[in-house]
């Protein structure tokens, strides 16, 4: 069975808890304090990416100091891979920002540069590209609870299979793998699909091995 998720209890850290979203990530064991959807849609492409290791939200509160003020500011969320890490910055649209957010967004990127790392910027349009958001909703929520001999055996009826295939064909294959375990082959990326196009039973997967 896969690691369990950890429950958190936000109500003595956040006073607004109220207004704060719990994601529940397989990839960190935690749940994720969002401060919005948005960012909680962000949350399940970090899921997908396999580059990624780790992530966290909030993850650290930086000093700023421009106009002679000092400002503080706080990422969205840290994120690691194997061989660097960085920080990313939710908003809707960072066209629509004040001049002082903006301000205040370039001076972090700054001063994370001079530590090695960078920030980034994540909107609408690069979280909610046409299908593919829904599609990696649907696949992560609905592949929770998969145990390791459960996917095991999903994986090793991948590799006996020759693509394309569809996934009517594949629900319905006589070794009766799970539905579940599928659909999180599909998330992990032990079959793929295209992403532009919303996943429907007559979807075409793709594979290892391929009749000629």
């Amino acid at each position: 069975m896969s690691q369990p998720i950890e429950i958190r209890n936000i109500a003595k850290k956040h006073s607004h808890g109220k207004h704060l979203l719990l994601f529940p990530s397989r990839k960190t064991h935690i749940q994720i304090i969002c401060h919005s959807i948005l960012e909680a849609d962000y949350c399940v492409h970090l899921e997908y990416d396999p580059v990624v290791v780790h992530y966290r939200s909030q993850p650290i509160e930086l000093s700023l100091e421009f106009n002679g003020r000092e400002r503080k500011y706080c990422p969205d969320f840290r994120i690691d891979t194997a061989d660097h890490y960085y920080y990313t910055e939710v908003k809707p649209n960072f066209e629509e920002l004040s001049p002082r957010v903006l301000a205040t967004l370039r001076s972090a990127h700054t001063m994370l540069s001079e530590q090695g790392s960078y920030l980034k910027f994540a909107d609408i349009k690069s979280i909610r590209p046409s299908e593919q958001l829904r599609n990696l909703k649907f696949l992560y929520f609905h592949s929770f609870n998969v145990g390791s001999d459960e996917f095991g055996a999903c994986s090793r009826l991948i590799s006996t299979l020759y693509f394309p295939i569809s996934l009517r064909q594949l629900l319905k294959h006589p070794t009766e793998i799970r539905e579940r375990a599928i659909y999180r082959a599909l998330f992990e990326q032990l079959l793929t699909f295209d992403m532009c196009q919303r996943l429907t039973l007559d979807t075409l997967l793709f594979g290892g091995r391929y009749e000629h």
